[in-house]
Parts: C-alpha cells; sequence; structure tokens
C-alpha cells in the first residue's frame, strides 16, 4: 500500500521551508547577535503587545470551537467536534493566562510571572494532547458517548479545575518562573515533553489518512512545526517582558491562524467545495447528456427518414409487381380466370401498398389511424368496381384508433376481400343495396362487423369447408395470424363479426 508523503510535492516542500526561514532566522538573529537583536521592553508596553496576541489566539480558539461545535449537525466531522471541545477548553485557559499576566490587574490573587507561567504550560500541553488525540478519533464514525451538551459540561469542569488548581492550590504546582532568576529547570522540562508532543504530533500527521484533504494536512503540520518553535523560544527567556517572548507569541499567532484555517477546511470550506465539485461534475454530466441526445436524436430523425424511405419504396415496389401482373395478364384478354387472379390478387397488393403509404405520410411510422385506413380502403375497392360501388350506399362507422403495421395489413386484407365479394356476388338491384362496417376499439380489443343485404350465401354453403382462396385465406388470417374469434351468417344478407386482441404486436420503431 502507498503511503502517503506530505513532502513529495515541490509547493509543499516551498511552504515547509518558508515556515522554518521564518522561524529559524528570528532566533538565530537574537541568539547570534544578542547586542544588536536582544532587548526587554517596558512591562507597559509589553503588556499591550501580550493582550494583543493573546486576544487574537483567544478569539481563534473561540472560532475553532463555534465552528466545529456548530456545524457538527450537518457536517458530522467528529474530528472536527473533538478538536472543537479542545479549543474551548484552550480558549478559556489562555484567557486566564492573559488576565493573570505580569503588568495586568490582579486576577483573585496576585498577578506574577510564575502564575502566568503555569496558566501557559497548562494550555500547551493540552493543546498538544488534544491534537495528538484528536488524528485517532475518525472524522466519519458514529460514537455513542457523544453528548453535545456533556461534553461542553466537561469543559468547563475541566477548566473550573484549572482555575482552582493555579489561583489558589498553585503550591501543589511546581515553580515554573522565579523572579530575578528565570525558568525553572520544571518549565524547561516541561517545554521538552510539550515539544517531544509536537514532534509526535508532526508524525501522526504526516502519515494520517483521516485528513479531508493535503491543504488541511499542510496546515496542520506548518502549525505544529510553529508552535514547536514556539515552546523552544519559551524554553530559553530569561524575562517575561524580552524579545523571546515578543517572538513565541508572534509564532503562536502565526500557529492558531494555520490551526483555524485546518479547522475551516474541515468544517466549512471542504464541504463546500465538495458540494462545487459535484456541481461542476453535475453540469458537465448534463452538458454530456444533452450533447448525446442531440446525437441520440440527429440518429433518430436519420432512421426515421430511412424507413420512411423504406415504406416509399415498398409502396413503389408493390405497385411495380401489381404491373407487371396487369401487363401480364393482358395477353390472356378472353380468359376469365386469369383475369378474375389478377384482379383479386391487385387488390390484395394495393391493400398492402396503402398501409405503407399511410405509414409514408404519417409522423408514426409504427401505427396508422384506423378510420383513415378504412375510408381509402373503401374508395380503393369502389375504384375497381365504378359501376356498382358508386350505386351501393356504404356506411362506415369507426371510432378515433390507431393499429400497428402488423395488424393493419391482415385486417386490411380481410375488409378489401368482403367488400369485394359483395360488390361483385351480393347484389342484383344496386338501387336498394346498403353496406355497413363498423369499427371500434375497445381497451385491449377491437371488434370489426360487416353486413349487407345482399343475396346472402346458399343454404348448403359450409364456411369450415371451402376452397376457394378468398374465404379460406379470410380464415386464416382472422383466426390464425390474428388470433381473433370469427362469426359468419349468410341467411338474411351477409354478416361478419369478428374480434380480435390489439395488442398480439409490439411498438417496431
Amino acid at each position: 500500500m502507498r503511503i502517503h508523503n506530505p513532502f513529495s510535492d515541490w509547493k509543499q516542500i516551498q511552504f515547509y521551508a518558508t515556515i522554518l526561514v521564518f522561524c529559524i532566522v528570528p532566533m538565530a538573529c537574537v541568539l547570534l547577535f544578542p547586542d544588536i537583536f536582544y532587548k526587554e521592553y517596558p512591562i507597559e508596553s509589553f503588556v499591550v503587545f501580550h493582550n494583543i496576541t493573546e486576544i487574537f489566539s483567544i478569539i481563534v480558539s473561540f472560532s475553532i470551537f463555534g465552528l466545529g461545535y456548530y456545524s457538527y449537525s450537518q457536517s458530522r466531522n467528529t474530528q472536527t467536534y473533538f478538536l472543537s471541545i479542545g479549543f474551548l477548553v484552550i480558549g478559556l485557559i489562555d484567557f486566564m493566562h492573559t488576565l493573570g499576566y505580569k503588568g495586568m490587574p490582579d486576577f483573585v490573587t496576585p498577578n506574577s510571572g510564575n502564575k502566568s507561567t503555569q496558566f501557559w504550560i497548562i494550555a500547551r500541553f493540552i493543546t498538544a494532547l488534544v491534537f495528538i488525540i484528536a488524528i485517532f478519533v475518525k472524522p466519519n464514525k458514529r460514537y455513542s458517548a457523544i453528548r453535545e451538551n456533556l461534553y461542553i459540561v466537561f469543559a468547563f469542569v475541566f477548566v473550573a479545575f484549572v482555575y482552582q488548581l493555579v489561583i489558589f492550590y498553585s503550591h501543589f504546582i511546581p515553580d515554573t518562573y522565579i523572579h530575578g532568576v528565570g525558568l525553572t529547570q520544571f518549565k524547561k522540562n516541561a517545554e521538552l515533553v510539550i515539544m517531544f508532543m509536537l514532534v509526535l504530533a508532526i508524525v501522526l500527521y504526516s502519515f494520517s489518512k483521516s485528513l479531508h484533504s493535503d491543504k488541511q494536512r499542510q496546515y496542520y503540520l506548518g502549525a505544529f512545526i510553529i508552535c514547536f518553535f514556539s515552546e523552544l523560544v519559551f524554553a530559553v527567556y530569561t524575562s517575561v517582558f524580552d524579545v523571546f517572548n515578543v517572538l513565541g507569541h508572534i509564532f503562536k499567532v502565526v500557529a492558531f491562524q494555520m490551526i483555524y484555517k485546518a479547522v475551516f477546511v474541515s468544517a466549512i470550506n471542504e464541504p463546500y467545495e465538495k458540494l462545487i465539485h459535484s456541481n461542476a461534475l453535475l453540469s458537465k454530466e448534463i452538458q454530456e447528456n444533452e450533447e448525446y441526445a442531440k446525437v441520440i436524436q440527429k440518429s433518430l430523425k436519420e432512421k426515421e427518414n430511412l424507413i420512411g424511405e423504406i415504406f416509399h419504396r415498398t409502396k413503389n415496389s408493390m405497385e411495380l409487381v401489381r404491373s407487371l401482373l396487369m401487363i401480364q395478364s393482358s395477353d390472356f384478354p378472353n380468359d376469365k380466370n386469369i383475369q378474375n387472379i389478377v384482379e383479386d390478387t391487385s387488390l390484395k397488393i394495393q391493400t398492402m401498398s396503402l398501409v405503407h403509404d399511410h405509414l409514408y405520410r404519417n409522423k408514426d411510422l409504427s401505427e396508422i389511424q384506423v378510420s383513415d385506413y378504412l375510408l381509402s380502403l373503401t374508395e380503393l375497392v369502389k375504384s375497381m368496381f365504378p359501376n356498382l360501388g358508386n350505386g351501393v350506399d356504404i356506411k362506415l362507422e369507426s371510432n378515433q384508433g390507431v393499429l400497428l403495421l402488423d395488424t393493419a395489413i391482415p385486417l386490411g386484407l380481410i375488409f378489401t376481400e368482403l367488400l369485394s365479394n359483395s360488390l361483385k356476388y351480393a347484389f342484383t338491384d344496386v338501387k336498394n343495396a346498403k353496406i355497413f362496417i363498423k369499427f371500434q376499439i375497445d381497451g385491449d380489443r377491437s371488434h370489426f362487423e360487416y353486413k349487407d343485404n345482399g343475396i346472402g350465401l346458399p343454404v348448403s354453403f359450409d364456411t369450415n369447408d371451402q376452397k376457394k382462396l378468398g374465404l379460406s385465406l379470410l380464415k386464416i388470417i382472422a383466426e390464425k395470424q390474428m388470433g381473433g374469434n370469427l362469426r359468419i351468417d349468410g341467411t338474411q344478407g351477409f354478416s361478419f363479426q369478428f374480434d380480435f386482441p390489439n395488442n398480439l404486436y409490439k411498438r417496431r420503431v
């Protein structure tokens, strides 16, 4: 498994190099050229500087608390929440350190360098400890012990304990600063322990995978490095008002600013960056989908045009076949059988051709309007029998509905077969000749009814024993191909009733 190396990026190397220069150069100048750079400041001036830097640090601590604590309900970042509680404690102890500094009005008990330094050591120890513990807190893991108000209470109880210990029971804590002598060995050892804890934090955060981003890791590591040098400075000063104290507080201000940025990245900035990134990806995906949709629409339009052209060419090909049949039949003008066969075949070809003609003119290449189609077939059959067709009263009723190509063609063949037979054989006198046609779509079934008042069928006529192509083809189409129910009655005129499912086939286009 590849371990993240925070120093592998050149920009990060520049960042850490800048921090090291920022920390080392001032310290080196003071240590190497003390006659030029070392000085002690008047208590009045230094207290003002100290208050400004400490108040800034306190505000940053409380801001970190506010960010982590109040964003937890949305971010559910347990690591940031833990840090926020820790910085509430750090901010309150730093506040007591500021009030207890020598030169400030007495904070309950007389202020001294030892008193403020004890608050300082506790605050810095808690800072290092909080960061070490925080790295083991998984940001996205839910802990059952998380109780927001309970942790706030615990923080205030701990701060109250520190207040009581330093203010009223400071004799239980070893001295950290003696006026006229400087730092005690305990103070120096405590600073070394804190520095060791900061080095440990640097190692842990360098290779941790629980951080949100390299930017957050960079801010944390930068802050720890500066805190390390800050503690180093506070381990060597001799006066609470000297230049080392100035450098230490400046380092602390810069370090706390970086800590704030690191927490801000995880609590506020990082979620918004993720949201912006997600929106950018979504916008890109939407744009790509729109482009794909245009390509698909263009392709679909091309296919529709192609299918339409196929329908048109199919119609023309059928008309060509029909013309060839008519030409061939002209060689046998006196043979009635050939002429009848050619006429019947020609009508069937025209029936199928008419479906493709309707589909070609229709916007929908899968289905046609039934009423328009049946009306066109009626006119087609009447045109083939001009003397009879114009004298017969043909009444067509059809509700608005559509049929698929695979259903329309066989229905058209049945329709033209019935109508042509009526015009040829049913009527001896066309004066009172009537034909009634009704088509209705009812849900998933269609009903077709055909009647004429002609001579009907012979008494000996058996629909199940017909050898002629017309009626046998009609029965095959109606019952076998269309899966319908067929009823024929020829006692009083001719009656044909036929119902079939209109969901037998699926759309193809």
